[in-house]
């Protein structure tokens, strides 16, 4: 395929060459500061890795994002951002609390686990908030933050169900990790578990479910600002801060463009390709010999 350049508000095919050159020129008037990247949902991690590469040796920018959404990760463990009970595992639990998700959309493999779960041993369901339908039942909880807050104090009735539990599972969704109380409520959870011994060598309860193929690689190799920074790169996208934007098959950023330059690189014709002043076709991530690493943290080759 061509690359194209858009030329009074309208998208021409070009020479690779001539686009790569009206690329180095562009790049070569903004300061690195001005320059920034987000990877897309589907992004394996070589191309991740080649991504910041290329942002670190060559734009001399840190500026290289994962997500869409500012939301708590504790990337100081990987313990903190994948599916330590494992899938399988959920057949094993004798309790299971969702917090901020809804696995029938979210993870529908899990959720099906879950209903196995239910249906050959009975496991309790909980969840904070009505999520709908979800093919099993489930005791629903109140959705607010003050009730975690007494379930870590041991102030519900729900704190003597998972320290009694053998096995508990408690499941965190990126709903309730995007809240500002996000970081209150995984760290302070991480403590309960701990201190009640449902964090261990044999057993770890505390499990968190992302959203798309390439969040847990992105968070191994580091492709995220802190998300307590109020200056976050996706909060200076909002604010158009940048000069100049590259969108890693991204199509999902959603900001009102002023005066960004845009760079789409990948194969879908949506919004990333829409927005953008050049683009630089790639291969499918059906077409790609590529690794990502799914919900337990496992590396699998797709």
């Amino acid at each position: 395929d061509s690359p194209y350049i858009k030329e009074k508000d309208k998208l021409k095919p070009t020479s690779w060459s001539n686009a790569f050159h009206f690329l180095v020129e562009k790049i070569k008037k903004s300061a690195p500061e001005k320059i920034a990247g987000v990877t897309g949902d589907l992004t394996n991690m070589e191309t991740m890795y080649i991504a910041k590469e290329f942002f670190n040796k060559t734009v001399k920018s840190k500026n290289l994002e994962s997500r869409t959404e500012n939301y708590y990760v504790n990337t100081s463990d990987r313990k903190n951002y994948i599916f330590n009970s494992s899938i399988n595992g959920l057949e094993e639990s004798d309790l299971i609390v969702l917090i901020g998700t809804n696995p029938r959309y979210e993870a529908t493999i899990l959720n099906a686990r879950i209903r196995k779960s239910y249906l050959k041993n009975k496991t309790e369901v909980y969840s904070f908030g009505n999520i709908g339908d979800l093919t099993y039942p489930y005791k629903i909880l109140g959705n607010k933050t003050e009730l975690i807050k007494d379930v870590i104090e041991s102030k519900n009735e729900l704190s003597e169900k998972i320290i009694n539990a053998k096995k508990p599972i408690i499941i965190l969704g990126q709903s309730a990790l995007k809240l500002a109380s996000g970081k209150y409520i995984f760290e302070e959870l991480k403590k309960f578990l701990f201190k009640n011994n449902k964090i261990n060598n044999e057993w770890n309860s505390l499990n968190v479910i992302s959203n798309n193929a390439s969040t847990v690689g992105g968070y191994y190799l580091d492709i995220l600002n802190p998300s307590n920074e109020k200056d976050s790169i996706l909060e200076k996208i909002k604010n158009n801060f940048f000069e100049i934007l590259f969108l890693f098959g991204q199509d999902n950023l959603h900001f009102k463009k002023k005066n960004e330059f845009i760079v789409y690189i990948g194969s879908h014709g949506d919004a990333g390709a829409e927005s953008a002043d050049v683009i630089l076709p790639g291969a499918t991530y059906t077409e790609q010999d590529g690794y990502f690493a799914n919900l337990e943290g496992k590396i699998q080759k797709a």
